[in-house]
């Protein structure tokens, strides 16, 4: 699945990085649905699942010229 995150360099630059931030936050959300009702491995799966997107959303945004912004 190709998520928004790391195709960023395809976002309207006046959307930077806010767009970005609120589909990945959004996506996290879904991930940890019903998370507390899962067995142990699926909830280590999970974790590592958001952790790796994680790290491909910094890095995008880093390559891009958002590293250590503030924004709303």
């Amino acid at each position: 699945m190709t998520y928004i995150w790391n195709r960023a360099e395809k976002v309207d630059k006046e959307l930077m990085p806010q767009v970005v931030e609120e589909a990945f936050n959004k996506w996290v959300k879904e991930q940890y649905k019903g998370f507390s009702d899962l067995s142990e491995e699926r909830k280590g799966q999970i974790n590592y699942k958001v952790l790796v997107q994680m790290g491909k959303k910094n890095y995008n945004l880093k390559q891009l010229g958002y590293d250590n912004l503030q924004y709303n």
